[in-house]
């Protein structure tokens, strides 16, 4: 866990009365502390909803040497924007380490600590801090209403993954910590384990195996106030074509809206915000079109580094940079840039690092920009 920032030498009184107060009033509406029943490190079996919607690795890394002195922590490896979700029923205790449900600037995100209905706390840290496509600081990885005194359902949606605080510089992942009510830190290795062995149909629902599936097969009218996969797919479309759509949650909020006025107009339709048969059918044209069907298609052809050429080669730079890896210039010529961002992403996503676009490339591609909708689990 990152240490938190400094204080300021010098403040007024009344800034100091006021953290005072809301020290107190955590300290007040904090649960009791627990005897100690757990040790430091211990393997526990503990009921979580696992924490990342979307594909991840991961290893038992608890007691590994980092920089920062000894890691205490999970680290699910995946690709930014993976939605997070609660890994239990609980109230957001802190938000960027802060106790006041004002104190969300963008120079201190991304992480949460949620204290769940039975005492424990679980922590999610190095949630994203980037605009789309960028590695800038300028974004906001927590989910809008996320703040201190808000109670969540397990597997509510609380955020997405990404790489700030001290992660800058390394794959992006979510920091998983857990901790009993006695504040002990326990190795949540196995009960993550288990939670992800809990993925059945019963469970989980609305996902899809290939690239717009949910979005072109369905009929239903997609406007503002609307959720589901095929709104995910189609923000992570509108992202790709450079309209901000926002983070891909499958909620059709207010930049979704936006981004598909601007989309409808670029296309020559009536911008009404509303995705019906027409809006589908320019969709649907773009994603037959040679370069992004090849890109998308499992049985393409293999894109190899120093040999590959074309259509399909330049929109995989484009879609390496919105994932935040610099593939070089988008000139359709698969060069040493291009080859060094694909095995950073292959290694992030758990692949062999070959630098080779092949069917497992491509299937990680479309997920993790959100063309194939992940099933969502509860």
């Amino acid at each position: 866990m990152p240490d938190a920032p400094p204080a300021v030498a010098r403040r007024s009184a009344f800034a100091g009365l006021a953290l005072a107060a809301a020290l107190a009033l955590v300290v007040a509406t904090a649960p009791a502390a627990a005897a100690a029943t757990h040790t430091y490190g211990e393997m526990v079996d503990y009921p979580l909803v696992f924490p990342v919607v979307g594909d991840v690795t991961y290893a038992d890394w608890f007691y590994a040497q980092r920089a920062s002195g000894e890691h205490h922590a999970q680290d699910l490896m995946g690709t930014k924007m993976l939605p997070i979700v609660a890994a239990a029923s609980g109230r957001i205790e802190y938000v960027n380490w802060s106790s006041n449900p004002n104190d969300l600037r963008p120079d201190k995100c991304c992480s949460i600590t949620l204290r769940h209905d039975d005492g424990w706390q679980t922590y999610y840290i190095h949630l994203n801090n980037d605009s789309p496509g960028t590695d800038d600081g300028e974004g906001w990885g927590i989910a809008p209403g996320i703040r201190p005194g808000v109670h969540v359902q397990a597997g509510e949606l609380i955020g997405w993954m990404g790489d700030s605080g001290n992660a800058e510089g390394t794959s992006p992942h979510l920091h998983f910590e857990l901790r009993d009510s006695a504040g002990v830190i326990v190795n949540p290795y196995q009960a993550l384990r288990a939670a992800e062995g809990k993925g059945t149909p019963a469970t989980c629902s609305g996902g899809s195996s290939a690239p717009l599936d949910s979005l072109l097969d369905g009929t239903r009218l997609l406007r503002k106030g609307i959720s589901g996969a095929d709104v995910g797919e189609l923000q992570g479309f509108l992202n790709l074509r450079g309209h901000e759509a926002g983070p891909v949650d499958r909620i059709f909020g207010s930049m979704t809206d936006l981004a598909v006025r601007a989309f409808q107009r670029e296309r020559g339709l009536n911008a009404d915000g509303v995705v019906g048969g027409q809006t589908r059918a320019e969709v649907r044209e773009i994603a037959q079109g040679n370069g992004f069907a090849s890109l998308t298609d499992p049985n393409g052809r293999i894109l190899r580094p120093n040999e590959a050429r074309g259509e399909d080669v330049r929109l995989l730079q484009e879609w390496m940079r919105v994932l935040g890896y610099d593939a070089g210039p988008f000139d359709g010529i698969y060069g040493s840039k291009t080859a060094q961002a694909v095995s950073a992403f292959q290694t992030a996503s758990g692949l062999q690092a070959d630098g080779k676009v092949g069917p497992s490339t491509r299937a990680a591609l479309a997920k993790a920009l959100g063309l194939i909708a992940a099933p969502s689990c509860g």
